[in-house]
């Protein structure tokens, strides 16, 4: 009688054809990428607390969960109001004049607003009080950053029970793939802080001039609070780039395009909304997602400005660095 090979031999044999015609495919996926230099880097920030004033930095690492510039991570604090929700600008826009700086000595982050004190907030873990808090689609884990913080927010904010927490290192963060909107455009173990979802956003000096040239009142790049500004390439060029090199070592991935709200029409100089209902009426009047495209109705009333995108490799991007796109 004529021996088989026993079911285990069968699917491993299976499993080593599936993964060599998946590495095949990938090899080919990125045979296919043609990178073109498109600009360079002419500002970078991190934004330590969602929502608020961020920091402009000459340099900034790109780390597993965003970007980080001398161990302040991007959007790694987040206030919540008494009812547990995350606050932003939508709600309460004079957070925008909530300014954070990092200490001399880099072990704490400094917090300043019109007609407050100074608030030092160590970058050390807290270990306080853990909370759930839902951000957008996903639940976030956020840990208290103490009762100096929530009497400082509440009385700025001037309402009692606000707090400040931050993304512990013991929390994993938000998974892209968990997003229900979204994840179909994530990786496995690919995650994020407070960031909305992808770790990173981009935005062109060509692309705000193009906006403002529009404008009675010209608005400024931190309306939109991007992570890298690029300059040299052509307005909205950003939204056909599929990856991103800077320098040598960093490899971004675009997940979507960025669907702006109510929070662009915040004057960050004055923490007030703008009566006129611009940038956002403007935008909403030449960036609606076209009628073809495939994630139209995920963007929804939102017009597009700027693009979002996963880390792929980790490194550090410096003020000047060359930026190469591929459109595959």
């Amino acid at each position: 009688m004529p021996e088989f090979p026993s079911n285990n031999l069968v699917l491993g044999g299976l499993v080593a054809c599936a993964v060599g015609v998946l590495g095949i495919s990938y090899l080919l996926r990125r045979d296919r990428r043609k990178f073109t230099q498109v600009g360079v880097v002419s500002k970078l920030f991190v934004h330590p607390i969602k929502s608020c004033r961020g920091l402009e930095v000459s340099q900034a690492e790109c780390v597993a969960l965003g970007m980080r510039s001398d161990g302040v991570m991007d959007r790694s604090f987040l206030i919540v109001c008494p009812e547990g929700r995350f606050v932003s600008q939508r709600q309460q826009p004079s957070i925008a004049l909530i300014s954070p700086s990092l200490s001399e000595d880099k072990e704490s982050v400094l917090v300043n607003a019109p007609g407050m004190p100074t608030l030092t907030v160590h970058l050390e873990d807290p270990k306080g009080p853990v909370y759930n808090i839902k951000l957008w689609r996903l639940m976030v884990e956020g840990e208290d950053c103490g009762q100096a913080a929530s009497e400082w927010l509440s009385q700025y904010l001037g309402s009692p029970g606000y707090k400040l927490v931050r993304h512990s290192q013991r929390f994993k963060g938000k998974v892209f793939l968990e997003d229900s909107l979204w994840g179909s455009e994530g990786k496995r173990g690919e995650r994020s802080a407070y960031q909305d979802l992808a770790q990173v956003n981009i935005l062109s000096v060509a692309s705000l001039d193009s906006l403002n040239s529009k404008l009675d009142k010209p608005v400024q790049i931190r309306n939109f609070r991007p992570n890298i500004v690029v300059e040299g390439t052509p307005a909205f060029y950003e939204d056909k780039w599929k990856y991103v090199r800077i320098g040598e070592n960093i490899l971004l991935r675009t997940t979507h395009l960025c669907g702006r709200c109510r929070q662009t029409t915040v004057d960050p100089d004055t923490g007030k909304f703008m009566e006129n209902g611009d940038p956002l009426k403007t935008l909403k009047s030449y960036r609606m997602a076209s009628p073809d495209d495939p994630y139209r109705n995920r963007y929804g009333a939102a017009p597009l400005f700027g693009t979002n995108l996963a880390i792929e490799s980790f490194g550090c991007i410096n003020l000047g660095d060359p930026v190469y796109a591929s459109m595959v």
